[in-house]
Order: structure tokens, then sequence, then C-alpha cells
């Protein structure tokens, strides 16, 4: 059980008002659950949020619940496995950047019988008892390597044979005794030990399983006979193919985009196909590869294995308890699913959105979910140093603190699994504590991400700007069509992960006369995909560069959701710079700073932006680090897609060195390059632009603008400068209709 007394996820992050929505909950003893409209952006000041009348609103028995985390794939044997044999033999080609990332991993088990496992990054063979029957030396790290155990009459013989020779030794470990007969009883499970209680999903399968390997595995078999050093190294030679064995269970995990990623295909005669269970990563590199395929797609042959990770998550498969539709007359907005007994509390925060021919109003917001997906149970406080990112104090909150070590939260897109290799995928069912309203953010002691952007939802609220709210996934969806009704469409305040549906319906919307707001810094970064979206489940690659906590493997950086490369959109051609004039510049956890108006500012032409704006500079204040750009901050640059007569309206300066330009920026190491004390292009541009159609780009570049919104009541120039776009955004649609 969590040290968070009451845990609580819903099975999707937005719905339509109407629709079924499932809870899902992890506590002891029965829970009051019920549904508010949340407005207030502190959790200990709900002033504006409003009680909603739900006719499933009650009490529902809840209990502990066991979470599915930890990827593996599980399949049977083929009818004609033998009832008994004299010999039977376990194998698969593994590799590792750590063998020994946990205490205990099982390679290949079979039901009640023998395992091939690591123990401490040692090869050995266990028996269905726990019984150790052998044991092998300490594997090589970043090396595959073949691992047999052939039982046989007289012997347990474990073979571990490298494909490179040079970076790895074989050998064999023979144990001398009575063995067998041999009864294989399915179902084997591979990159784990016992695997059960398998549900079909959208995109896989969700399971249990103990002891889960952190490595890739290619070729897991199971064979009738016995097979030893010498046939061992001919398997690794090519010179034997394992479908020479006897094989009684095999699996071929090659993989290319558009086929099932839950699917292992089966090769022995006449064997069902397996299942991958729990979304271990596909499209990755195995022991055949070159190099002269970057992309699964063009060798699938040298892409043919999976990495499985002990903390891998794709749905984390609590009980249900409520299934019921939200209720018919749902304004659009954000709400709250409040589940509490006496031993405390959670509130889900979900978004109600338009049905395609509901009334809209003239606002749209658009909150990043798949950036909430990305950070979700983020964890780099553990194990930094706070003090060498920030000159702020750093306060690390209960929840986060609850989830570290916890594999039943699931892991951030910028977390590592077990064996170092960085997390590849997000799934949204499963309790993100950092998706919470009121939620500190650890690094800069105030709301990020989702808790930002309720700055933003109180602000439309207290101003009086009537909105409506959508997901990532809406616009991923439904395009352009779906944001046409809207004179306003706004961005939340750190847009980072962006699939290229989701670019293109934007980009249309501008170019066809839509107003776009980028309320935001670090926009548009990161190439996203959707491997599913029931569960909700988005894909990176982090590639080779950018600001990043792990490194793409070499030839990973292919999506599986998509086919196409991940990365940075700034080296696909489709820079931040060219949706909303600015893009990632820099980003800094000291003080953030105000904007100081630019010469341009001054024409007369851009008074309407100015209106009623007296302070200068702008933004010398707000809960984000005490300015209004900080955090994470962008600037504007032509030759990445600024227009040319985009103007640049007011910019931050006298960042401290805290902050420090984006590495993709910095082409060589240079003595004193600095940060923001030395480097002018640390800071963050407000930019305006037209395109032909009409259409209209505003833009802030940082994070922290949100955080200003709110200062003094919302009387303030960040404030009113937003409230002047918003309404002339509104007011001129109003005139074009």
């Amino acid at each position: 059980m969590s040290t968070l007394p009451v845990r609580a996820y819903a099975d999707a992050l937005s719905y339509e008002r109407g629709r079924e929505l499932r809870l899902h909950v992890d506590a002891t003893g029965p829970v009051d659950v019920r549904l508010i409209r949340m407005r207030s952006s502190d959790a200990a000041d709900t002033t504006l949020d409003s009680d909603v009348a739900w006719a499933a609103a009650g009490t529902y028995d809840a209990s502990p619940q066991e979470t599915c985390v930890g990827s593996f794939l599980i399949g049977e044997l083929a009818p004609t496995a033998p009832t008994d044999s004299s010999a039977l033999s376990l194998g698969a080609f593994v590799w590792s950047a750590d063998h020994a990332a946990a205490p205990v991993q099982a390679l290949v088990s079979l039901a009640n019988g023998p395992t091939l496992e690591l123990r401490d990054g040692c090869p050995a063979v266990v028996d269905a008892a726990g019984t150790v029957l052998a044991t092998g030396p300490r594997m090589a790290d970043h090396v595959w390597h073949l691992v047999v155990a052939s039982l046989e009459p007289d012997a347990i013989r474990l073979t571990v044979t490298p494909v490179d020779r040079v970076r790895g030794r074989t050998e064999e470990v023979v144990v001398a005794g009575a063995f067998g007969p041999f009864t294989p009883r399915g179902p084997v499970t591979v990159g784990a030990r016992g695997g059960h209680g398998v549900v079909p999903g959208e995109n896989g399968a969700r399971g249990l399983a103990a002891d889960g390997f952190n490595g890739k595995v290619e070729d897991p078999f199971v064979c009738a006979g016995a097979v030893g050093a010498d046939q061992a190294a001919a398997v690794v030679s090519g010179d034997v193919e394992l479908s020479d064995l006897d094989l009684i269970a095999a699996w071929d995990l090659s993989f290319r985009h558009g086929e099932d990623p839950g699917l292992a295909a089966a090769v022995a005669a006449r064997q069902p196909h397996g299942t991958l269970v729990n979304g271990p990563a596909r499209g990755v590199t195995g022991r055949r590869f070159t190099g002269r395929a970057l992309d699964f797609n063009d060798a699938p042959g040298e892409y043919a294995a999976v990495h499985v990770h002990s903390t891998d998550l794709n749905d984390a498969g609590w009980d249900c308890v409520l299934a019921a539709a939200l209720p018919e007359d749902l304004e659009s907005g954000v709400y709250g699913v409040v589940v509490e007994n006496a031993d405390g509390s959670d509130v889900v925060p979900i978004t109600v959105v338009p049905r395609a021919d509901d009334p809209r109003n003239k606002v749209l917001v658009v909150l990043p979910t798949f950036t909430y997906l990305a950070y979700a149970n983020e964890a780099l406080f553990n194990g930094l140093d706070p003090t060498a990112m920030t000159d702020q104090e750093v306060v690390v909150e209960t929840e986060d603190q609850a989830h570290v070590g916890d594999a039943s939260f699931g892991l951030s897109m910028y977390d590592t699994h077990p064996d170092g290799s960085g997390v590849l995928l997000s799934s949204a069912r499963r309790q993100i504590v950092n998706m919470r309203r009121g939620y500190r953010m650890w690094l800069v002691d105030a709301g990020r991400s989702f808790s930002s952007d309720m700055y933003l939802v109180e602000w439309l609220a207290r101003r009086g700007i009537a909105c409506d709210v959508v997901t990532d996934l809406e616009v991923h969806e439904r395009g352009a069509a779906y944001l046409a009704p809207y004179a306003a469409v706004i961005s939340g305040s750190h847009p980072e992960y962006t699939s290229e549906e989701m670019l293109d319906a934007l980009t249309d919307y501008r170019d066809g006369g839509g107003g776009l707001l980028y309320l935001g810094g670090n926009g548009w970064y990161w190439v996203t995909g959707v491997l599913s979206t029931a569960p909700l489940v988005t894909e990176i690659r982090r590639g080779h560069a950018g600001i990043r906590c792990w490194e793409s493997y070499p030839g990973e950086l292919t999506l599986m959701s998509t086919g196409l490369p991940g990365g940075l959109w700034r080296h696909r051609g489709r820079a931040p710079q060219v949706l909303s004039g600015v893009g990632f510049a820099a980003q800094g956890w000291g003080r953030s700073e105000p904007y100081h108006r630019s010469d341009a500012a001054a024409d007369p032409q851009w008074a309407w932006v100015f209106e009623g704006i007296d302070e200068d500079p702008i933004g010398a204040y707000g809960a984000v680090m005490g300015g209004a750009a900080g955090d994470e901050i962008d600037r504007a640059d032509v030759s990445l897609g600024t227009p040319e007569h985009a103007v640049v309206l007011a910019s931050s300066r006298g960042h401290s060195n805290f902050y420090q330009r984006v590495l993709e920026e910095i082409g060589m190491n240079l003595p004193d390059h600095g940060g923001g004390e030395q480097d002018p292009e640390v800071h963050a541009d407000i930019v305006y632009f037209r395109t032909p159609e009409g259409g209209e780009v505003f833009s802030t570049g940082s994070i922290a603008w949100s955080g200003a919104l709110l200062e003094n009541g919302t009387e303030n120039g960040v404030s009113r400068m937003t409230e002047n776009v918003v309404r002339a955004f509104v007011d001129r649609r109003a005139d074009d209709d």
C-alpha cells in the first residue's frame, strides 16, 4: 500500500458530456465520490469552484490494488510439445546496460517448471521450487549474449555465448546430477516469471508477473533436447538457425509500423502467437544491427528485439469502482472527481470537451496533456543536487516523495528504467500526482504543467472571459475543423510535446484566419506520437540532441506509433518559430525577469496591445520565481522560421547564469560562453504577426507568464496585455462574421 492513503485515476483525461467515465481507486474501505467544476487554481481556496449534481455521486467500496507493471511476453507451447522429454532447453539472446539492475530477473520461465534467470547479473537455472541448480559468471554489460539452459537427464548445462567474442566470454557450466524426465507446461513467460491475469488492450495487454528483466530480448525459445556449447556457438554464428532446433515455442520480435505492437509472432509449428504485456519498447536494435538502416521499417531483421523493463506501465489495471455517464448538461471546462474517505482524498482532474455540434464559446484553451504525460510522476529531484539548478528554495512535496521507488506510480519520460535506458512511453491510466490542482513543483515552488495552467483557467473566470477547454488529444484527432469556430485558441503554459497532427491542425487553423495565443515556453519542441487512445499512451524518442535527461540508443530514433523520426521538431524542419514566431531559447531556475518594451512597441499601431498598461518593465512579479519571463523561455529567430514581418514587442533581459542557452544551439564548448549574464540570446520575446488570410499570432515565450496573471487580483500589466489581445482577437473575428 502506498503512503498516499487514497489514490485514483479515470480511464481518460477528457470526455464529452454524457460519456461514461470509469473511476479506478486504490484505498482501504469505502470512498465517497462526487464531481466539482474547478476554476480556482489554489486547492485551499476553492471559492470559484462549484459542486455538480451527478447521479453517480455516492459511496463505493474500494480496496488496495495490485498494479500491472513490468513488461513481458507470454505465450503458449506448440501443441506438438512432448508431454515429457528426456531433455529440455530454454534460451534467448539478451542485452542489458546493467545485467545486475535487479537482484533477480527472469529471462525465460515455464509454468510450474524451470526458469532461466539472472541473479545479481549472473545467469542461473532455477527449478520450480526456487532452488538454484546452476549459476554462471557475471555477464558483460552492453554486449549481446545467447544464454541457454539445457536440462538433461544427468546434468544441467548453462551456456553463455557472446555475439561479439572480443567483448564477452564464452562460458559453459555443467552441474552433474539426476534430472528429468521433464514435462514442459505453458504458458511461457519471457522477461519475467509467472505471467498471469492478462487482459487484452488497444496496444497490447496488461497483466501481472514477477522478477522482471531490464534489457533487450531477441529470439526467445524453448526446445526439446539439449543445446550444448558447440550448438549454441553455431546459432550465434548463423551456421545453425533456431528453426533447426526442435522448437516447441519461439517468437520473432521484429516489428514494422502498422503491426500490432502487442503481438509476438510465433515461430514453432502450429504454435499460437504470443502477447507482449505492459508496453515493452519495440523497434529497438537487436544483435544483427549494422547501422546501415536507422529505421526499423527498412530492416526489421536488425530490429528483432523488444526492450522489457520491470518499470513499464501501460495501464495500471486497478479495479473499477464506478462506471457512470457524466451529466448531459455539463459545460466544457475543467472538472474534478473527488475521491475521499477518513484517511485522505484525491481529486482526479478531467476535461469536458465540446461535441462537434455543441454551441461554442469564442475562446478555447488547449491543455497540453501530452506534456503532462511526459512529466507524469517525474522524480528528477531524487539523486540531484537542486542547488546546482536553482537559487530558489527547494521543497519536495509529500506526494512527490511518495512515488520514489514505487513502481506502481509509473515513470515519467524524464526518468530512466533500472537498466539506465530512457522511458519512451507514458500512460494516462495511473495516478499522476503532479497532475493535480494546487501541485507545487519542487524546482519552482509554484504550479507547473496542469497546476500552472489552472492559473490561466482561474484568470479567465475572474476576467469574465467565457471559454471552452479541450486537450491535446482532441486537437490531435479532430484537427483544424474542430478549432475553426473559435476566435482565439490559447495554449497552456508548456506545450512541449506535440504530434504532427497537432502541428498541422494549429497551423491550418492559424492560416485559415484563426487567432492563436501562445502563452507558454518551450512549446512544440519534441516529436510526440500517440501509440493508443484507450488507454492514452504517448511515445517519444529523445534522439541525440536537445535538452534531455537521457539519450536514445543508436538506431532507435523512429517512433513505433508513427513509423517516423522522433527527436526535435526543429530537426524535422518544423522549428517552433514556424508556428508561433518564437522557439526554445534557454532554460533556468533562477529568478524570473520582467519584459521591457522594444522600440517597435512605441508605434501607435500596437497601442491596442499596451492599452491600460502603465508599468515598465512588465511582469516584475509572479508566482513562478517572481517574474513573468522564466523557467523555460523562447525567442524569435528568422533563421528558424519567425516571419520577417513579425514584430518583437517586448523582451526579457538580465537573466542570471542559472539560465543557459539550449544545447542544440551550442556547436562548440568555448571558454566563458556563460549563461544569461554573458549570452545575449538568453531572453524571452513577446511576438505578434499576421497571416495572409487574416490569422493572428501572439506569443509570450515563457512558462512563467501564466503565473503572473493573478497578481494583485488580476490587476496588472501581464493580465491587461493578455486580455487586450484575447478581446481584440474575438472582436476582429466578430467583425469578420
